[in-house]
């Protein structure tokens, strides 16, 4: 009978088409969970960098100094895993990206770590 191929050529490609949509959704899932990282974890950098900055204020005794300096430097330990997290996910993200969109994440993220580091060692400094 002839209907029944077309049938089950219309069977595959609707088959195929609600894999490829649900592969986008999880692209699309990986995109938005990098954005929210992302600017996370840039909010913390610069959050953590502004109070070092008040803490290192000449208002400020030196007692008072080194507590809010130990207490921003566990801060930091603790905001570690934002790094983590957007590492694991802008890996995932990188897989499905085109050559420039690849290196416009890693460019942006290497960016942040070395924010991220220079922040950690001007801490130590501090201390």
């Amino acid at each position: 009978e002839p209907e029944e191929p077309l049938n089950v050529l219309w069977s595959s490609a609707a088959q195929d088409a609600a894999a490829v949509i649900q592969n986008k959704e999880v692209q699309l899932q990986l995109v938005m969970d990098y954005c929210r990282q992302i600017q996370a974890a840039k909010t913390t950098v610069e959050r953590l960098t502004a109070e070092l900055d008040a803490a290192k204020s000449p208002q400020a005794s030196s007692r008072k100094e080194v507590e809010h300096l130990c207490f921003l430097q566990r801060s930091m330990e603790e905001n570690r895993a934002v790094l983590g997290e957007l590492l694991m996910t802008s890996t995932k993200l990188c897989l499905h990206l085109n050559t420039s969109d690849r290196e416009a994440v890693l460019t942006e993220q290497k960016s942040l770590q070395e924010k991220w580091t220079s922040l950690e060692r001007t801490m130590e400094h501090a201390l």
